[in-house]
């Protein structure tokens, strides 16, 4: 394929072919409603909000909530009004652009440069220095030109250098600190008489009617989940995988051609200043004097040249003469020479930085290499079984019809839930690695051939729905053994809550926790100093946490934080705890976070009054479109 491609390239029509199309470029521009300055959503402040950017940002906002939740949908999105969110950030950033205009902010070129050049996923992990080819491989995929990913990122150091501002020197006043420093610190000294499971006794067994009642009282325990049976066709990069052979020849092909094309590596540079003269005597006194430092503007008046030309970063290839470029690549920084160009005319050359070739070797690429040229070949033999298939389907076939006629294997799963589990609850399918597919599955039409879609990293399936089973609660000869488990721990629960309420009445009358726990051998007595957040066995973050809603003496009956056990618990004592610097950091921290918010809120409303922006000025229809309300191929 890369062989096929080369050619391509060398071909005088297809170098033609590219010609026309990019004059054609130039002169009617793409048609892309989303990337056309022309469109705005919405204007503040002479600054544009485009539906470009609504429908970039509103996408990176749904991969976040699929960190979380993976099957979010982009209409879930719609419905929790994700897109509202995203647009009324869009139009406060166009703001506070508006406002960092107005008051000179800015952010140069170099600024810009700098800030891309930070981002490690543009360093070649090999050489070290920007990659290129990464930058414009992540522009393709993110589906963004150059210049506005690079508006994007000066827009941030714009908007960073606004906000920061605004919250830089924040100080609370002391008496804050101090009063969330103690409330962290404050230590109580609980008690607490533990009741286990044990000091329920025997249950016995329940009958019949009992477990029905079981079974209609909390029916989420018996319910089996909606389980859908379907036939699976999938074609996966990884499967072609293990059946490519990649020799050293294509390896050491594909390496050269990365070094003649620059793919790799860091390629010998120079930076210098060239003056032209008519004569070899002007040239060669040219240089004598740039080599003692003299100003090239003043050389070149002084002795007729034209103006110097400063031409920095060039690389070999771009530099037409050969017999000058020849002798800038032998030449250090700081070097000088006086030289006849192929023309006739004479140079007086000044080297100011020379920056030589650091290109990886064969042997540190192979791998990467080898990987790449399999990878490719898996695709082409993925692409052809594809055809095949995608030919059978178009003659009438089924799913399975045309993967017989294209030999591929493919799949028959017996109903299993939207987990991948069957009715045993085992995994029949494998959830985590292709949600999408499983996804596909609980939202597709029964009985109906799916078509061909991609997924994953250039993966393709095809599936069809062939048996549907709801929801159901089992009934009571399916889950008597279930019921019965539930049964008996709603019993011993219900023994050991009264169990607790009796002795907390005991407490009251007067008795000792002492006594009543020699009273019966399966209570104990446990004890705990704690502060806010802490735990210790039985005494959980929620124990503790009614524990510090109580007065000191208090009783409370509740369950414990370990097991099935339940307890009485009392507060003996609060003090003043030891002031941690862990809590010091945690309060202002906490106050740091309430200002901030304080001030966010504040900032919002000042914008919203300054520029008396309603959202009345929305363009409803692009809004849509961007957030995928509408087709906008429907759009005229």
């Amino acid at each position: 394929m890369l062989t096929a491609v080369r050619n391509a390239l060398k071909s005088p029509i297809f170098v033609v072919i590219i010609g026309l199309m990019i004059v054609s470029f130039a002169l009617w521009g793409v048609n892309d409603i989303f990337q056309s300055p022309g469109n705005s959503v919405t204007v503040v402040g002479g600054e544009r909000v485009t539906a470009f950017e609504l429908s970039r940002d509103f996408e990176r906002a749904i991969q976040q909530q699929r960190q979380e939740n993976p099957g979010y949908t982009q209409e879930q999105a719609r419905a929790d009004g994700l897109g509202d969110q995203v647009l009324n950030q869009l139009v406060l950033d166009a703001m506070l652009r508006s406002q960092a205009r107005q008051l000179g902010i800015s952010a140069s070129d170099e600024s810009v440069r700098n800030e891309i050049l930070s981002y490690e996923a543009f360093v070649n992990p090999v050489t070290g220095s920007f990659d290129r080819v990464g930058y414009s491989n992540f522009l393709r995929s993110s589906g963004q030109r150059e210049n506005q990913f690079e508006n994007e990122i000066r827009n941030d150091l714009v908007l960073r250098q606004l906000t920061e501002g605004l919250f830089d020197g924040i100080r609370q006043p002391d008496i804050y600190r101090t009063l969330l420093t103690r409330y962290l610190a404050e230590t109580r000294d609980l008690e607490a008489i533990v009741i286990p499971p044990a000091a329920a006794g025997e249950v016995g067994d329940p009958t019949d009617e009992q477990l029905q009642a079981t079974i209609d009282n909390t029916p989420q325990f018996f319910t089996t989940p909606a389980r859908r049976g379907f036939t699976l066709m999938r074609l996966r990069i990884d499967d072609y995988l293990g059946t490519i052979t990649v020799d050293e020849t294509q390896i050491v092909e594909q390496y050269e051609y990365e070094l003649e094309t620059g793919a790799i590596g860091t390629p010998a540079s120079r930076t210098y200043t060239q003056i032209s003269f008519d004569n070899e005597a002007a040239a060669r006194e040219a240089a004598e004097r740039l080599a003692n430092d003299e100003a090239p503007s003043a050389i070149a008046s002084d002795l007729g040249g034209n103006p110097p030309s400063r031409q920095q970063d060039r690389q070999a290839y771009q530099i037409p003469d050969e017999t000058v470029r020849d002798a800038l690549f032998e030449m250090a920084a700081g070097d000088t020479i006086a030289i006849e160009t192929r023309f006739g005319s004479w140079f007086a050359i000044l080297v100011e930085s020379a920056q030589e070739d650091d290109i990886p070797a064969l042997e540190d690429r192979r791998a990467e290499i080898r990987d790449q040229l399999a990878r490719a070949a898996a695709e082409d033999a993925l692409y052809d079984d594809l055809g095949e298939y995608e030919e059978a389907r178009g003659s009438g076939f089924n799913i399975e019809e045309a993967a017989i006629a294209a030999a591929i294997p493919y799949e028959i799963y017996q109903p299993i839930d939207n987990q991948g589990r069957d009715e045993d609850g085992r995994f029949a399918f494998s959830f985590f690695a292709e949600q999408e597919i499983l996804s596909a599955v609980f939202s597709s039409t029964p009985l109906i051939d799916g078509e061909l879609t991609e997924y994953g990293d250039g993966n393709f399936y095809a599936v069809r729905v062939d048996v549907v089973e709801g929801a159901r609660v089992r009934p009571l000869d399916e889950a008597r053994d279930d019921a019965e488990t539930v049964w008996r721990l709603q019993e011993i629960d219900s023994r050991l809550e009264e169990l607790a309420t009796e002795v907390a009445g005991l407490v009251d009358s007067g008795q000792s926790f002492s006594a009543i726990a020699s009273a019966n051998p399966d209570f104990r007595i446990e004890q705990a100093s704690l502060r806010r957040g802490e735990t210790a066995d039985n005494f959980s973050r929620e124990v503790v946490g009614l524990a510090f809603t109580m007065d000191i003496g208090d009783i409370e009956a509740t369950r414990s934080g370990s097991g099935r056990s339940h307890m009485v618990l009392r507060v003996n004592d609060a003090r003043d705890g030891d002031v941690q610097p862990e809590f010091v950091t945690q309060v202002q921290e906490f106050l740091d976070q309430g200002y901030r918010r304080d001030i966010d809120s504040s900032l919002v409303t000042a914008l919203y009054r300054e520029f008396d922006y309603d959202g009345s000025e929305i363009d409803v229809r692009l809004r849509d479109q961007a957030l995928g309300v509408v087709d906008p191929n429907a759009i005229r």
